[in-house]
């Protein structure tokens, strides 16, 4: 037979001087020319199993995403056993397994999982990251876990598991040093291992009669995370260990708490706010994910090149409010970081009032809120003007004590942002207004109010242009329209990642005049369009123009039926 180097070289797929290097390599290693090439990135793993498999005679799975297992498979073949060798069962056919197995020089292997499961083994190739994907969505994250787990359990040799030890409990600094121990412990960390390598922003935890949800929120849109059945009775012990690395109370489980904890996963250190409350069937957790520290920049949140120099100049004025609004989970916050880190210079004083502190800014005084002690932002903002400062955010305007200092201070000379729920940007005044701020107080402090959408970008890998429009609205008939296949970069959903859009409305005199006159928030906004104002949906159609979005997508976030 062929050796798989000169196999390689026949096929193209490798040249004779890379093929020397790699094999005076191997001889100085040691290690099999196979794992030279990989090593030495002359040769991709795909590339590699496809020569190997050519060679001897056994087929190669560029995929395994794309089949589907029976359960009945899945359940031949225990998670501990898979975590342990690495191979995925992909079919079962009498008394004849086929697995999925990345090296087929392994035959130890196959006398083992013959000995072990007593079927009769075939062979499949795929790569191990491949396998490694299967494991995790048809056994679940940290299925092996929870089955050595609940094993111990039930032979009484793992008594302590399900709370730990006191020196294992306070040992929360890096995520990855109890990897080895089939502990509740080691489970968490799955769980928030795999979410931070998924992007997700938030981890759900929801427990129900007779099964328990873990989902995560990637780009907005919450996905199953696949768990084992069995986790429902482990659901008390994960909870426990939350609450400790949050400093919760782990007696208490009749009334919400609220926890912070920082962690270290895979060399990243991350801040978790977790939130835990009582339901019927017990207590559900919501965990979210931030980095620690995080670079803001305003060309980076999907501004139109004509919306930012405004936005930058008004920047530059140095008293009055801008206001960012929008729903829950709109980016506002990013937003107003972003502003605050593009004017963080030297001779300026930045102070912020928050609830919560989302992210560190190098710099800037960041101020907590705590309303259970009367430490409100109103409160905080009379007592931070005593520090001089130039520049002033206030996480919310949420009443007119708020509202009304906010607006007072901007007018003595002080540039504030904030932001404000409201589901456009002409809503903005008339909110103040009806909270109860007089007009000419919002006409004379207000420079802008700027609303905001967040919509999921089209996976540059997989990104193709479709013929088929569907039943779209006819804003999308004459446009190209793009759409993400679906592709290991995003996870086969198609999108990777979001950019904002936005409705910009700058109070100039015409529009102070309306505000005077307490108008609606259709005439002002009329008035603003009048003006060349951009709303949400013409801006949502632009990035749909330019192939960074979705129709679908922008349909999911923006009422279409108003202009």
């Amino acid at each position: 037979m062929t050796k798989i180097g000169e196999f390689l070289v026949q096929r193209g797929l490798l040249n004779r001087e890379q093929l020397e290097r790699a094999l005076k390599e191997s001889r100085i290693s040691g290690e099999l020319i196979g794992k030279t090439l990989l090593r030495m990135k002359l040769v991709t793993q795909e590339k590699l199993l496809m020569a190997l498999g050519e060679q001897l005679g056994i087929p190669y799975y560029p995929s395994l995403q794309q089949l589907d297992i029976p359960q009945e498979v899945i359940k031949a073949v225990s998670p501990k056993f898979i975590q342990h060798y690495k191979f995925m069962p992909v079919k079962l056919k009498g008394n004849v397994l086929t697995v999925a197995v990345s090296d087929p020089l392994a035959v130890w292997l196959l006398e083992d999982l013959k000995l072990h499961l007593g079927f009769d083994i075939e062979r499949v190739l795929a790569t191990q990251e491949e396998i490694l994907a299967g494991i995790k969505r048809y056994y679940g994250v940290g299925a092996d876990t929870v089955e050595e787990i609940l094993t111990q359990e039930k032979t009484g040799k793992g008594k302590q598991s399900r709370y730990e030890t006191l020196e294992e409990i306070q040992d929360i600094g890096d995520m990855g040093k109890t990897a080895e121990d089939a502990s509740v412990i080691k489970l968490v960390n799955q769980i928030l291992s795999e979410s931070v390598n998924a992007r997700a922003t938030d981890i759900h935890l929801e427990t129900f009669r007779d099964y328990v949800r873990v989902r995560y929120r990637i780009d907005g849109i919450l996905y199953d995370m696949r768990v084992p059945e069995a986790i429902k009775h482990l659901h008390s012990a994960v909870v426990s260990r939350i609450k400790i690395i949050s400093n919760l109370n782990v007696v208490e489980k009749r009334l919400p708490q609220d926890g912070r904890a920082i962690i270290k996963i895979q060399d990243r250190q991350v801040d978790l706010r977790i939130s835990i409350i009582p339901s019927i069937y017990g207590e559900n957790v919501v965990i979210r994910i931030l980095p620690v520290q995080l670079l803001f920049n305003l060309d980076d949140l999907g501004f139109f090149p004509e919306d930012l120099k405004k936005i930058e100049t008004m920047m530059q004025k140095p008293h009055g409010i801008i206001f960012v609004t929008g729903p829950t989970g709109s980016g506002k916050t990013t937003t107003l970081y972003a502003c605050l880190s593009k004017l963080n210079k030297e001779a300026v004083k930045i102070i912020t009032i928050e609830d919560p502190i989302e992210y560190e800014l190098g710099g800037v005084m960041q101020i907590q809120i705590k309303p259970e002690i009367g430490f409100t932002f109103a409160n905080a903002l009379r007592s931070i003007l005593r520090h001089d400062p130039d520049i002033m955010m206030v996480g919310e305007v949420r009443d007119l004590e708020t509202a009304e200092l906010a607006i007072r201070t901007s007018l003595t000379g002080h540039l504030i942002f904030s932001t404000l729920h409201t589901n456009d940007a002409a809503s903005g005044a008339t909110r103040l207004l009806d909270i109860g701020i007089e007009p000419y107080l919002v006409a004379s402090s207000v420079n802008a109010f700027i609303s905001q959408r967040l919509v999921r970008v089209i996976c540059p890998a997989c990104k193709e242009e479709v013929k088929d429009k569907g039943a779209l609205p006819e804003e999308f008939r004459d446009m190209k329209i793009y759409r993400g296949k679906g592709c290991e970069l995003c996870k086969f959903i198609g999108y990777k990642g979001r950019t904002a859009i936005h409705e910009i409305f700058f109070v100039d005199e015409k529009i102070r005049s309306l505000i005077l006159n307490k108008a609606s928030a259709s005439q002002i906004k009329a008035k603003a369009l009048e003006l060349g104002a951009t709303t949400l949906k013409k801006a949502g159609l632009e990035k749909v123009r330019l192939g960074q979005t979705t129709p679908e997508e922008l349909l999911r976030v923006v009422e279409w039926g108003r202009e």
